[in-house]
């Protein structure tokens, strides 16, 4: 195909053969990358402009973290990461006040348990109590025979399970096995149909009926010494409670007439801290296994169900360790994460049944951490943080549920500190609670957000939204990523907010780049609340955030000529002219058109519109739409 060097005509490539057609007027350059008109019916709502597309990544934000790129319409109400108090919808606000307490001059505290209105936790082999508005644990009140593994309330007693030996509390005097008769090893204690049952490291277990002066032998495991991580009381397919033991490999029940621990269909993975921590809560038993829970529910037919901060895209990497303990609560199931459980990649030596060997399930650098979930209904797997780790790999050791000195809480152990939050009764909401304590600071990462069009390139134009309960010392900052860089944030500033401190109650706008915008094919936001000294109703609340975008499609070249096909041109017929704009008009392959003598447009003839004369000649002149894909 030669350039074209005349003036008014263009060149057509049909069927591999150049035709020359004479132009009239000028060609029209057009860009014919358009999306779909929006049409707009009836009364207005937020996404009702005709250029301009939104995207309400914060306003209900109840279906918890583990998102990273959102579904438009189906993650509206889900983030990627968050300390926020994520249970209120339309209320983004701070986390609740975690109450640190100081050590007794030990480094790190291991076990808690409430004994007559009283904490206790033990620190190494020593047992401290704790006195309400005290700023520390108190001096030891007793040594035991060892590091405790376990604490159990029996009959008004409190035992703690030393390896080779327990000792028991009655309120005023203590003792241990060996001076009640004989040395009980034991590792875990439980209590079903009034009996103390003991299981010591070897997986033997007792029973005690006399509250610890005589064990009778019952069931005992042959897997290997060491595989054992949890004892509790869980329902069988008929309904009836029974214990359950968990162990490294999987879960066992016991047959108590004839002492026998039965495997269960809830296998796992070997690993150190499998089935560690496990208990039940309403009507399921929920089962942790390295970053994983199963919901185990047994009465009728058994359903076992993953419901961990694992599902969907899971915790981010940084923040993941292992779940050590589940601790049912009145209104949530609690999860705590150590970020320091060895891993587990010592091949299983046992042959029994279905056991894996060799298995790591993640490395151990992540961040400790006291995790929620409403998990019942269609709520199922929903988790929000309560408590995160100022720094990497800081242990985690227990958590416990508490009414000690008539206060709901929960206690645990992290960051070699044993730290409470308040909690209630009921679920409320915060908003309404004058007593309610939030902490100082609190972060949000909303999940990545692309359209649902990765490839299309977007223009972020503003962003606005609406806070509440603001002053100087109370206020959000908000800040946006772009194009899946996990690592770089940019803080929104405007005039009015010009530290980027939203301090104002009411609507608030952020112009991106100084009204410029800015480009994008993903992005997402993260929110920091920060409050004052004062700990009780001074939370700023976020009620949503709002981006305004535009999506832009990478321009495709159009062409409007008007054709003249009424005369000869360049040795061919009007009539041939004619005809090949007919067979242009259905050809699928592009066409090389030219209008000048440098550029070659690989097109399709779009549509001709014209009119043709009437009797034997075939000629007319036709407006012809050429575009490129």
């Amino acid at each position: 195909m030669g350039n074209v060097y005349r003036k008014r005509e263009v060149s057509l490539t049909v069927s591999g053969t150049d035709y020359r057609i004479p132009l009239v007027g000028q060609v029209t350059r057009f860009n014919a990358a358009q999306f779909g008109q929006k049409q707009v019916f009836g009364d207005v709502s937020k996404d009702d402009e005709l250029l301009t597309s939104t995207y309400v990544p914060i306003a209900d934000q109840t279906g918890g973290i583990g998102v990273y790129d959102a579904e438009e319409g189906v993650h509206d109400d889900r983030s990627f990461f968050s300390t926020a108090e994520l249970g209120v919808k339309g209320h983004l606000l701070l986390p609740p006040l975690v109450t640190t307490t100081t050590n007794p001059g030990v480094t790190e505290p291991g076990i808690g348990v409430e004994y007559n209105n009283l904490m206790y936790w033990s620190y190494a082999d020593k047992v401290h109590s704790w006195s309400e508005g005290s700023t520390t644990w108190g001096s030891s009140i007793k040594t035991l025979t060892a590091t405790p593994t376990d604490v159990i309330v029996h009959k008004d007693k409190k035992y703690w399970a030393c390896e080779t030996d327990f000792d028991r509390y009655d309120g005023s005097a203590w003792t241990d096995g060996a001076t009640l008769g004989t040395a009980q090893p034991c590792r875990y204690f439980t209590e079903w149909d009034g009996k103390l049952f003991s299981l010591d490291n070897d997986g033997q277990l007792d029973y005690t009926i006399d509250e610890g002066e005589t064990w009778i032998t019952s069931a005992k495991s042959d897997l290997p010494a060491g595989s054992f991580t949890s004892l509790f009381v869980y329902r069988d397919l008929s309904g009836n409670f029974i214990i359950h033991l968990g162990t490294k490999i999987g879960l066992f029940t016991l047959n108590f007439d004839s002492a026998l621990w039965i495997e269960t269909d809830l296998e796992m993975p070997f690993h150190d801290v499998a089935a560690r921590g496990s208990d039940r809560w309403y009507d399921a038993a929920y089962v942790p296994n390295g970053g994983s829970i199963t919901r185990y529910k047994a009465p009728g037919s058994l359903e076992m169900t993953p419901v961990g901060p694992d599902l969907d895209y899971g915790l981010p990497g940084k923040y993941r360790g292992n779940i050590i303990k589940v601790i049912p609560g009145q209104s949530h199931l609690f999860a705590l994460i150590d970020a320091t459980s060895a891993l587990a990649k010592t091949t299983y030596l046992a042959s029994y049944n279905h056991a894996y060997g060799n298995v790591s399930i993640h490395d151990k650098l992540g961040f400790s951490a006291v995790l929620k979930s409403d998990s019942l209904g269609d709520r199922i797997g929903r988790w929000s943080v309560v408590y995160l780790s100022g720094s990497t790999a800081r242990p985690a050791r227990d958590a416990v549920i508490a009414t000690a000195d008539g206060q709901y809480r929960l206690w645990f152990a992290a960051d070699d500190r044993v730290q409470y939050i308040s909690l209630k009764l009921t679920k409320t909401n915060p908003l309404e609670d004058a007593d309610h304590e939030y902490a100082l600071t609190g972060v949000h990462e909303t999940s990545w957000f692309d359209a649902n069009r990765a490839s299309v390139s977007k223009v972020g134009a503003r962003v606005n939204g609406h806070i509440s309960d603001t002053s100087s010392t109370e206020y959000v900052k908000i800040y946006y990523g772009t194009d899946y860089d996990d690592d770089t944030y940019t803080l929104l500033t405007s005039t009015t907010f010009s530290d980027g401190q939203v301090d104002t109650d009411g609507d608030f706008e952020f112009q991106f780049a100084s009204f410029a915008g800015i480009e994008f094919s993903a992005i997402r936001f993260k929110v920091e609340h920060y409050r004052g000294t004062s700990s009780t109703k001074v939370s700023p609340d976020l009620h949503w955030l709002r981006l305004s975008y535009m999506k832009v499609l990478e321009p495709r070249p159009g062409f409007r000529a008007r054709l003249d096909c009424t005369r000869d041109y360049r040795m061919r017929t009007a009539e041939t002219l004619l005809s090949t704009l007919e067979i242009a008009e259905g050809t699928k392959a592009l066409m090389a058109f030219q209008f000048n003598d440098s550029d070659t447009h690989y097109v399709r003839l779009l549509s001709r519109e014209g009119q043709e004369t009437h009797g034997r000649e075939q000629e007319g002149i036709f407006d012809a739409v050429f575009v490129a894909p």
